[in-house]
């Protein structure tokens, strides 16, 4: 058997592989101390069209994901005989194709600013473990996410199982105005995201896994979706550190599941394999782990389904460690 590993693309930048597309500000604070990749500030889709400031009428029941296409895409042609990838009996297509027709379908996708169709509610559960994993506090929140200005801003509704009282709604309006400000001037210079702290911004695009390598190592089902399973482990030698997330990627491997119809990430599973130590040593991010699903909610389109991380960090002599498990419940699309 023969396991082909390929460094993919250029220029070093990310593992987080996919904490850009779930769009995770509640988690910025935890994750920002231990230097997590994660995007901070509300999760934002650059767009060609700007919808209204004013946030959509109220969800109704969810939306149910569709039947995945009858047929592959053009861009899922089987490749040619000689460049297949053996792994035991199986035949696969090379990975650098895989993951070079993965990342291309999700820049359409971005391009075209699928998700700003859709608004959507996500409950998020942030528990507070302890040394035998048992749960000791659990803070719940639930969020509105819609676009804003051909930005998606995701507005704060329940906290605690309690809806905003009156001073909370009105700190949340002006939050959105807030939001609806920037992007305006955003688009004015010239449009891009919001960049609130760039060391923490990682993206599923061409900069995404150069200091990776990887490897097909089966065929798997995801809610009834047949994948690609692709592995990936930082390369061997040197690698950059640049910045506070460059300690963490350089430690961290995972599998990447990638739908066989039409190349979409449904799933991504995530871990950093070594502590990493910050601050001289005053804080040790000892565990970071986690897993991020997709499901496609039309034709070529992929939106965030669920998010589950956990962590141990240790600052000085104290030791927190924490989940945080979002879900996408509801999603509509916007006429």
């Amino acid at each position: 058997m023969r396991r082909c590993y390929h460094p993919i693309m250029r220029r070093p930048r990310a593992i987080a592989v996919v904490l850009a597309l779930a769009g995770l500000p509640a988690l910025a604070a935890v994750l920002a101390s231990a230097g997590v990749p994660t995007p901070v500030g509300a999760a934002v889709v650059p767009a060609s069209q700007s919808p209204a400031s004013q946030p959509p009428a109220a969800l109704p029941p969810a939306q149910q994901a569709p039947s995945p296409p009858a047929a592959e895409t053009p861009d899922a042609a089987a490749p040619d005989a000689e460049d297949v990838q053996d792994v035991g009996a199986d035949r696969f297509p090379p990975v650098g194709e895989i993951v070079k027709r993965m990342l291309a379908r999700a820049k359409r996708q971005d391009e075209r600013g699928a998700e700003l169709r859709y608004e959507s509610r996500i409950t998020a559960a942030t528990r507070t473990l302890d040394e035998d994993g048992e749960v000791t506090k659990t803070e719940t929140t639930v969020h509105r996410r819609y676009p804003v200005e051909g930005e998606l801003f995701e507005e704060l509704i329940e906290r605690d199982g309690r809806p905003l009282d009156a001073d909370e709604r009105r700190e949340q309006g002006e939050r959105r105005d807030a939001f609806a400000r920037g992007a305006r001037e955003r688009a004015r210079e010239g449009g891009g995201r919001a960049e609130t702290n760039d060391e923490r911004q990682v993206r599923l695009g061409p900069e995404l896994i150069e200091r990776y390598q990887a490897s097909v190592v089966g065929l798997e089902t995801v809610r009834g979706e047949p994948c690609w399973v692709v592995a990936f482990a930082p390369r061997a030698g040197k690698l950059p550190e640049r910045t506070r997330i460059d300690k963490a990627l350089n430690r961290s491997s995972g599998t990447m599941y990638v739908a066989r119809a039409d190349h979409g990430l449904a799933r991504v599973d995530f871990r950093m394999d070594e502590p990493v130590r910050y601050l001289w040593g005053i804080a040790t991010l000892r565990r970071a782990e986690g897993s991020l699903e997709f499901e496609r909610v039309e034709p070529d389109v992929w939106l965030p389904k669920r998010y589950d991380f956990r962590m141990e960090l240790r600052v000085l002599f104290r030791t927190r460690r924490q989940q945080v498990v979002r879900e996408w419940v509801e999603r509509r699309h916007l006429e």
